[in-house]
């Protein structure tokens, strides 16, 4: 039996494609900013590097995908957009992404978004995709609502961060949403 393809994703500007061990290195440079790494926890290189040797393997199981987002034009990872956990047996995902500084306030984001949020309901036949972020981080939340997520609610003081509790805003689109935009 044939072991399955890494999914690559293609829009106007991007290209979502697996991630390797090789892209460490440019991952750990655009986590050197502190104002990314702000609401992510992607932890030290030693850490960066066994989660990418996990990915393959949560990949062949089902159970996550992670895509390197990257410029169609030159290649650069400018971040990175995942699916964890993908619950089959409940048709549904929860999403997350960051990207580096240099790319934000571009519509990278939201881009890379809707091409995985295609992917969720039309090649994954997901129900569902829910997505969150932490108070303070209202950017990741406005990307959210322009891929037609609806805020569904807050979970007072969820997530332990710097010292603090943070709420956490949770999102979420039903395949019936995202493939009739204008009842959003």
């Amino acid at each position: 039996m044939a072991r399955p393809v890494f999914p690559e994703l293609r829009t106007a500007r991007l290209v979502l494609r697996e991630l390797h061990a090789k892209d460490v290195p440019r991952l750990s440079a655009l986590l050197q900013d502190e104002e990314v790494t702000r609401y992510i926890g992607w932890g030290p290189i030693k850490h960066r590097r066994k989660f990418i040797r996990g990915m393959r393997k949560n990949f062949l199981a089902g159970r996550e995908l992670h895509w390197g987002i990257c410029e169609k034009e030159g290649g650069a990872l400018m971040g990175v957009i995942s699916l964890h956990p993908i619950d089959r047996a409940n048709q549904r995902a929860m999403a997350g992404f960051w990207l580096g500084r240099d790319y934000w306030h571009r519509g990278y984001a939201a881009e890379a978004f809707r091409a995985v949020l295609t992917y969720c309901f039309d090649e994954l036949n997901l129900n569902r995709v829910w997505a969150s972020h932490l108070a303070g981080n209202e950017a990741s939340g406005r990307v959210q609502q322009k891929c037609g997520l609806r805020y569904e609610g807050t979970q007072r003081q969820h997530h332990g961060l710097s010292g603090r509790c943070l709420d956490l805003l949770l999102y979420g689109i039903l395949k019936e949403d995202f493939a009739n935009p204008s009842q959003i």
